[in-house]
């Protein structure tokens, strides 16, 4: 009996043994740590290409109870995103408007103008990485004066559109 009564002491011992030292490398394990150096690299950011699109509706002089039609005076673009990561547009900025009057006719400089020079686009148009031909309206962009002269019929009218968002 004295020999299993040890050898239960052995094992007990052996076990106990066996349980702080797998503590241990587990603890060690948990604690280990490490110094040194990284490297990372900033992406070089392209702006956006922004194209004239096909028109939505047509022009004409503003009525004294302003246009009835949503899609009048409103500015349609194309934008492509060279870029790596998506793209957010949150607001169209409206520059010059520039006449283009059909043969033999003219169309005073200033007859178009911006309804607003900055519009917000709600909601925003999203431009995902590396896209082309993502289509942008801005609604109700443009009017023509009410003193626009007959030479303005069947002109085209161009405007400086600046578009600007965050990354998505």
């Amino acid at each position: 009996m004295v020999g299993s009564t040890r050898r239960r002491r052995v094992g007990v011992v052996l076990l106990g043994t066996a349980v702080l030292l797998g503590s241990g490398v587990a603890t060690a394990t948990w604690l280990a740590s490490g110094t040194g150096s990284g490297a990372a690299r900033a992406a070089t950011v392209s702006d956006l290409v922004v194209s004239p699109g096909v028109p939505a509706g047509t022009l004409y002089p503003k009525p004294s109870g302003g246009y009835g039609a949503a899609t009048t005076g409103t500015v349609v673009a194309t934008v492509s995103n060279p870029n790596a990561f998506a793209v957010d547009l949150t607001t169209a900025t409206l520059g010059t408007v520039t006449a283009t009057p059909l043969s033999g006719r003219t169309c005073a400089s200033g007859t178009v103008v911006p309804a607003q020079p900055s519009v917000p686009l709600s909601p925003a148009v999203r431009v995902p990485a590396g896209a082309s031909g993502v289509q942008v309206t801005v609604p109700g962009a443009l009017e023509m004066l009410p003193t626009a002269e007959d030479g303005c019929q069947g002109a085209s009218f161009s405007v400086v559109l600046t578009l600007s968002g965050t990354l998505a």
